[in-house]
């Protein structure tokens, strides 16, 4: 039986749903989609997580989180998660700037690359572009068929160009929902 391995670049994901869809992705079905009926080998989703503080400096937003990983976990995803690396330094005016660093790429390019002999097929939740040489790396010097599940409207063309089958998160019967309170407030955690 075809063994296929899912990663789901998490901050890929989140920011395609706001951007163009309405409702609350339902994770089970994401994954359903995904394996189409194989075996699964892994699923691993990929976050980044903010850390706020508020007043009294304690960091907030972490239950959200937990009970957000906690979701994904109960669908049957392996949760790789790093905190959100904030920056800060002077420009040459001497003005405060704070830029973000938070992204996966390189992390599910090497977990890739490890589960390379154990599995048939890769599944990449993502639109990125800078995937495009590894998923090639891994079609050619591999034998691996990779997948990839995105929107669309927000995929790197060179990464639809090469991939063995895109499906689109729009085209997926029953993949969103409509959005709870309770849900939002995990999904602010995120990123």
């Amino acid at each position: 039986m075809e063994k296929v391995a899912v990663f789901v670049d998490g901050a890929n994901l989140y920011h395609s749903i706001k951007s163009y869809y309405k409702g609350v992705l339902d994770y089970g079905v994401l994954l359903e989609t995904a394996v189409n009926g194989r075996k699964l080998l892994r699923a691993t989703f990929y976050i980044v997580e903010k850390q706020e503080t508020d007043d009294s400096g304690a960091s907030g937003g972490t239950s959200g989180a937990r009970s957000f990983v906690y979701n994904l976990n109960k669908f049957g995803y392996k949760v790789r998660s790093k905190p959100l690396a904030v920056h800060e330094s002077l420009s040459a005016e001497g003005e405060r700037v704070v830029s973000h660093k938070g992204d996966w790429d390189v992390g599910i390019v090497v977990d890739m690359i490890r589960l390379a002999n154990h599995a048939d097929t890769y599944v990449l939740v993502s639109g990125d572009g800078d995937y495009v040489e590894a998923v090639e790396y891994l079609q050619s010097e591999k034998g691996l068929r990779v997948e990839v599940v995105s929107a669309g409207q927000c995929t790197s063309q060179a990464l639809l160009d090469i991939c063995d089958l895109h499906t689109d998160l729009g085209d997926i019967p029953d993949l969103f929902r409509r959005p709870s309170k309770a849900v939002n407030d995990q999904h602010s955690a995120i990123s």
